[in-house]
Order: C-alpha cells, then sequence, then structure tokens
C-alpha cells in the first residue's frame, strides 16, 4: 500500500498561504460591494423619477415628486388626486446625500409625461464621489 498523509506543518503551511490571499483579497471585495450599493441607490433614485412618469402618463394626471434633502427622502403625490403621498423612498441609511438640486426641491410631471422645469440633482456618496441624475424638460431621467 501506498498512502501518504500530510504532515500538521504542510497542513499549517497551506492554511497560512489560502489566510494571507483571503486577507489581501477582502478588503478589495468589501470596497467593490460599498461601490456598486452606492451605485444602485443611485439607480433607484432615477428609477424612482421614471416611475413618477410613467405613472403621470398612465393615469393622465400630473405627478410631482418632492425631493427631501434633509431627510434624504423622495415622495412621489398625486396633484389633482387626494391619494396624496403615492410612494415613498428613504435613502437615508445608505450615506448617500442630496448635494444640491438646480431647481427648487420638487420635480412636476404632466400627464403627458413631460417636465414642467429641467431639473438636475446633485448627489454625493459615503466615498465623497459625486453622482448627477438629470431630468429634462421633455421628461427623460438620465444618470452620470
Amino acid at each position: 500500500m501506498n498512502e501518504r498523509g500530510v504532515s500538521l506543518v504542510e497542513l499549517c503551511t497551506v492554511m497560512a498561504i489560502v489566510m494571507i490571499v483571503m486577507g489581501v483579497s477582502v478588503p478589495g471585495w468589501t470596497a467593490l460591494i460599498a461601490k456598486h450599493r452606492q451605485r444602485a441607490v443611485v439607480t433607484e433614485i432615477a428609477s424612482e423619477l421614471r416611475f413618477a412618469r410613467q405613472l403621470a402618463m398612465a393615469r393622465h394626471e400630473r405627478i410631482r415628486v418632492v425631493v427631501n434633502a434633509e431627510h434624504s427622502e423622495l415622495r412621489t403625490e398625486c396633484v389633482d388626486c387626494e391619494e396624496g403621498v403615492l410612494r415613498r423612498y428613504e435613502f437615508a441609511r445608505t450615506g448617500t446625500v442630496i448635494d444640491s438640486m438646480s431647481t427648487r426641491p420638487e420635480i412636476l410631471f404632466q400627464s403627458s409625461g413631460r417636465s414642467a422645469t429641467a431639473t438636475t440633482v446633485m448627489l454625493v456618496d459615503s466615498r465623497q464621489v459625486t453622482h448627477q441624475v438629470t431630468v429634462s424638460i421633455t421628461g427623460r431621467v438620465a444618470v452620470s
């Protein structure tokens, strides 16, 4: 019989190499995950604005998105109906904050899908990276 086992020294050596490789790669993965999470918040904010536009066109009503920078929140409301708040999106715990807006803190979508005014929202994430969400006069929402 030709059986061969591993010694304790060999096992410890392999474990040490695995731990070193993991120690080097985990911080990189952590940074990558944080970057994608914060990009996801910006994408979700743009999605909320697109949803409000679609809602205005589907319901044939004016829909407004109120941006509350202090509480890091978007509130979608029906302007002409009594329903009030239709949706609320909070992103306070994500580390992303609203730095500035080019207009007052509300974006109004007409029933045609057009925006009442062109608006740019500047967002800053926890890594101090600036993101821009733009709503054109035609209602198109773009992220850059």
